[in-house]
């Protein structure tokens, strides 16, 4: 992508612990310039909202799952491969669906 300046990333995670070990790789790594928001799986919120999905939700265990979204401004991608290295080394594997994922998306800057 011609012209692009920063690196978004966005990383939902799936549980508590995850969330903390990647908010430590980031601090380790200066990585500030982001947001932490509380979230909710969208089969949550269906079970609350529409009958059908509560009841199926029953059939199949109750289990309730809220994730932590990850949201900043990467400098680079050398920064993106150190996050995941320390990820890694900490035993948070970023490509295990039952941890979540981490995307890095190129941005042009605005004006």
């Amino acid at each position: 992508m011609e012209g692009v300046t920063v690196w978004l990333f966005l990383a939902i995670l799936k549980n508590e612990a995850a969330a903390e070990k990647m908010i430590s790789a980031m601090l380790e790594l200066e990585l500030t310039d982001a947001a932490v928001v509380d979230g909710e799986a969208v089969e949550n919120l269906a079970a609350r909202t529409f009958e059908l999905f509560s009841e199926i939700g029953r059939m199949f265990s109750e289990r309730l799952r809220y994730n932590r979204v990850l949201i900043g401004k990467m400098p680079d991608r050398a920064t993106a491969d150190d996050l995941a290295r320390l990820c890694r080394e900490d035993n948070l594997d970023l490509n295990d669906p039952e941890t979540g994922f981490f995307m890095l998306i190129p941005c042009e800057t605005w004006p």
